[in-house]
C-alpha cells in the first residue's frame, strides 16, 4: 500500500546497532535555561526477534517552541533498568543528517537546525543481539547546541502474537518488510486522520511472488499476469471478522506515471477489499488489496487460523497484485499503530543457491524470499 505523496515530509530512517554504538561521548553546552523543544515518542516499541537480533522500531518527533532555530546534535538510548550498561545505541552529529528530515523541508546534506515552531521527526531502529538483555525501559539523552534533555523513560512492550502464513507455497518476497531503507514506503507511512498522528504500516509486508526476479509474465499491465494474483489468503490466527469491503475493482498494473487505478483512490478506498481480523488483545489484522469478488466471509463471523479468507488482487492503491498485510491496534484503516508479531514457522530462501533455512517464530524482514510450504 503506497502512501499519499504529501506524507514524504514526515519521514527519516536509520538502523542502530546495539553491540557497535559510536565510542565518543556526545558533545553539549550548559545552559541556564530550559532548552525549548518538547520531545515525545511516537509509540512505545516492541521488540522482536530475527535473524538472531532483537528489532525496536519507533519514531522520535521534535518540536521547537521558542522564536529561534534549535540545533540537534546527538540521540543516546540507554537501558531505564540498568544505568550502568552500555549505551544501547548513540547518534552523534555526524549521523543525524541521514536520520532526520524536518517537517516541510526538502532533505539536507547535512542537518538542519530545528526552525522556530518547526518539527523534526527521526526514524529509530535499535538492534540487540540475541542473548543480550531486552531493556523494560528506554530512556533517551537528546544533545543540542546549548545543551541536552534526558525524555522520560518509555516502557518497552513485550506481548508479541505467535500468528500462522498469510499464503501458502514458495518464491514469496517480503516486500518493504520491516527495514530503515530510505525506499521503504511502509517505514515511512506516518498518517493524520482525525488530527491524530500515527503509523500502522510501521511493521506492515507486502506479499508478492518473485520468479526469476519478476513478478510477472506476460503483460506487464494486465493482473493475471501476475504470480500472485488470486493466491489465496489464509487467516493468520483464531479471529474475528470485525471489517469486510468489497466491489473495488482490480487496477491494472503500474507503477509512478504509469499507474492508472481502476477508480481514484481515496482515503476511503485506499485499501481497497479487505477483511480486518479482530485477534485479541487489541490486535487486528489487515488484508488489503484483495480481489474483487473473492472475499469468503462477513462480519462476525469467526474463522480459524489457516482457513481461507479471500484471494489476492490489486483493488484500491495496489499498483500491482499483492497482499498488503499489517497488524495494529485498531479496526480503521491508516488510523493505528502499526506493531511487530511473530510467524510459527516459515523457511527463508537463499538468493543465491535456492536452499532453504528454516525459522521459527520469527517476523521476516525487508526483501527476504520465504517458502511457507504446501
Amino acid at each position: 500500500m503506497r502512501h499519499l505523496s504529501w506524507l514524504a515530509c514526515l519521514i527519516a530512517t536509520t538502523a542502530i546497532n546495539a553491540s557497535s554504538g559510536y565510542a565518543q561521548p556526545i558533545p553539549m553546552k550548559k545552559t541556564p535555561w530550559p532548552i525549548a523543544v518538547h520531545a515525545r515518542i511516537l509509540y512505545a516499541p516492541t521488540p522482536f526477534p530475527s535473524e538472531g537480533t532483537q528489532h525496536l522500531f519507533y519514531e522520535v518527533l521534535l518540536t521547537n517552541f521558542s522564536d529561534s532555530p534549535i540545533q540537534l546534535l546527538g540521540i543516546d538510548v540507554l537501558d531505564g533498568d540498568r544505568p550502568a550498561r552500555a549505551r544501547l545505541a548513540s547518534l552523534p552529529a555526524t549521523a543525524l543528517a541521514s536520520l532526520t528530515r524536518t517537517v516541510g523541508h526538502d532533505d539536507a546534506a547535512t542537518l538542519p537546525p530545528i526552525p522556530a515552531g518547526g518539527t523534526q521527526v527521526v526514524f529509530l531502529e535499535v538492534r540487540i543481539p540475541e542473548g543480550q538483555p531486552l531493556p523494560g525501559r528506554l530512556v533517551h539523552r537528546l544533545s543540542f547546541g546549548s545543551g541536552s534533555i534526558t525524555m522520560a523513560a518509555i516502557p518497552v512492550h513485550r506481548s508479541l502474537k505467535i500468528l500462522g502464513r498469510p499464503v501458502t507455497g514458495s518464491d514469496w518476497i517480503a516486500a518493504d518488510a520491516p527495514s530503515n531503507d530510505p525506499d521503504n514506503h511502509h517505514r515511512r507511512g506516518l498518517f493524520i486522520n482525525d488530527g491524530a498522528l500515527t503509523d500502522s504500516r510501521r511493521l506492515a509486508i507486502d506479499w508478492k511472488i518473485m520468479k526469476d526476479g519478476k513478478s510477472y509474465r506476460g503483460d506487464a499491465k494486465a493482473a493475471a499476469s501476475y504470480f500472485a494474483y488470486g493466491q489465496p489468503l489464509l487467516a493468520i490466527g483464531d479471529a474475528e471478522v470485525v471489517s469486510v469491503e468489497d466491489g473495488h475493482p482490480d487496477n491494472p498494473a503500474g507503477h509512478g506515471v504509469d499507474f492508472h487505478p481502476a477508480e481514484p483512490v481515496t482515503i476511503d478506498n485506499i485499501g481497497g477489499n479487505l477483511v480486518v481480523l479482530d485477534l485479541g488483545d487489541g490486535q487486528y489484522a489487515h488484508y488489503c488489496h484483495m480481489k474483487t469478488g473473492s472475499i469468503r466471509v462477513r462480519v462476525g463471523d469467526h474463522v480459524r487460523k489457516g482457513q481461507v479468507i479471500g484471494a489476492i488482487g490489486s483493488s484500491g492503491d495496489a499498483r500491482e497484485p499483492h497482499v498488503h498485510l499489517e497488524v495494529t491496534d485498531a479496526i480503521k484503516t491508516m488510523t493505528g499503530e502499526g506493531l511487530p508479531y511473530v510467524i510459527d514457522h516459515y523457511s527463508v530462501i537463499d538468493p543465491k543457491t535456492g536452499a532453504l533455512s528454516s525459522r521459527t517464530n520469527q517476523m521476516p524482514l525487508d526483501d527476504m524470499m520465504i517458502d511457507f510450504g504446501r
